[in-house]
């Protein structure tokens, strides 16, 4: 058997997760998009908007769809909090101005 490269599961779960993350939070802004041009008014729940399903029934998905994508989120977070870290006092350090001790 052929040895490649070692596999770094530490390194495949950010870039899984990051995937993720990138896909629910496209996926919620589109079903978003679809119910801010979707018809308001009375009724307007019971037309078919897309794939025949109803305003409602994109509302429902849009819902969870949003909450996977805020516990992908705070996933990201737990899993990338050092490199957070890490770029919040890097930030804080050298953009600091003499000036603002002032």
């Amino acid at each position: 058997m052929k040895q490649g490269r070692p596999f770094r599961i530490k390194l495949y779960t950010r870039a899984v997760v990051a995937v993720m993350l990138i896909t629910t939070w496209c996926l919620a802004a589109l079903t978003g998009f679809l119910l801010w041009l979707a018809p308001t008014g009375p009724r307007s729940g019971q037309m078919p908007l897309l794939f025949e399903m109803t305003k409602s029934e994109w509302g429902d998905i849009h819902f969870w769809l949003s909450v996977a994508a805020i516990v992908v989120t705070i996933f990201h977070i737990f899993v990338d909090w050092r490199a957070l870290r890490g770029v919040i006092r890097y930030m804080i350090s050298v953009h600091r101005s003499p000036d603002i001790l002032k």
